[in-house]
């Protein structure tokens, strides 16, 4: 009795592993090989697969302290943004970074006592959103961004954080005079000093940031090459003008655990706001490792 196979595998076998030589195992495991039919995914998968699996074993891996400031947080599914579902919620990314920016600040200082909060490049607004929510002593949150970003994260908040609308401040960045000697409890700066030239960067330290009491920044350790993350074709003026942006502009490899050490060291000096700070605490981000989480205070 001859053995029967699928006519998955009997397809596979004809138009794929019909012609093993020394080329093709020298080649069958790359990117786009046919290992994607073995033993492990291809790292082109086209779906949202890896992505969701991340976000997934990231949720589940939550303490039950996150999930419930997560609840607390209401509607945080504007913009129909893929969710995972654990603990009854649905989870998705941005605000998953949340809570854990949230409570990194929550472990290393006395977050409930922060009154005025300024944040520089808000996105759509998912920070203000949170800690809007979380801390009842709130009584002034400033964003900082592009006049387009403000639009958007103005409709937002409307949406997520109705009731709390006249605490917030939307000032445009591009209005140095608006920004210009404000200052707060706290300044926070998620993932976008890494966007701005260093001559930007250093006016929000000398207008806004070393006027303030306390400072937290997440964002990239140094740049990556394109291909190292499988991008083969880049347009070479926007990579060129990335390299040219934020503080931390060394190259490096992002997937190299000695690299990442050397440049967070380098990271944590280079934003520092002055002689007069110091960095209480740091961390890496715990999904983007190339990404560092630092709270600076001023001395006492």
């Amino acid at each position: 009795m001859n053995h029967k196979i699928s006519n998955l595998w009997a397809n596979l076998s004809e138009s794929l592993f019909s012609q093993i030589d020394d080329k093709f195992i020298d080649n069958f495991r790359q990117p786009g090989g046919v290992n994607s039919r073995l033993a492990a995914w291809d790292p082109f998968d086209p779906t949202m697969r890896y992505y969701k699996l991340i976000l997934f074993n990231a949720a589940m891996r939550w303490t039950d302290d996150a999930y419930l400031l997560y609840r607390k947080l209401g509607n945080t599914n504007v913009g129909n943004p893929v969710t995972v579902r654990s603990k009854g919620l649905d989870i998705n990314l941005d605000y998953l970074f949340t809570i854990n920016e949230y409570m990194f600040l929550k472990s290393n200082m006395n977050i409930q006592s922060i009154n005025s909060i300024i944040e520089i490049g808000a996105g759509f607004g998912r920070t203000c959103h949170a800690l809007l929510k979380l801390l009842p002593n709130l009584t002034s949150y400033t964003i900082i961004d592009l006049p387009e970003l403000l639009n958007l994260s103005a409709g937002v908040l409307a949406r997520v954080v109705p009731d709390h609308m006249q605490k917030v401040s939307f000032i445009n960045a591009t209005v140095e005079t608006d920004w210009q000697n404000i200052s707060a409890d706290l300044v926070i700066n998620i993932d976008s000093f890494q966007e701005m030239l260093p001559e930007t960067i250093k006016q929000y330290f000398d207008n806004v940031i070393n006027r303030s009491s306390n400072f937290y920044i997440n964002n990239p350790i140094g740049k990556y090459l394109p291909e190292s993350v499988g991008i083969t074709n880049p347009n070479k003026i926007d990579i060129m003008d990335v390299f040219q942006l934020g503080y931390c502009r060394n190259v490096i490899d992002i997937f190299d655990e000695d690299q990442l050490n050397r440049a967070r060291d380098n990271f944590v000096q280079s934003y520092i706001p002055g002689s007069e700070w110091q960095a209480i605490v740091q961390s890496p981000m715990e999904i983007v490792p190339y990404y560092h989480n630092v709270l600076y205070t001023r001395k006492s």
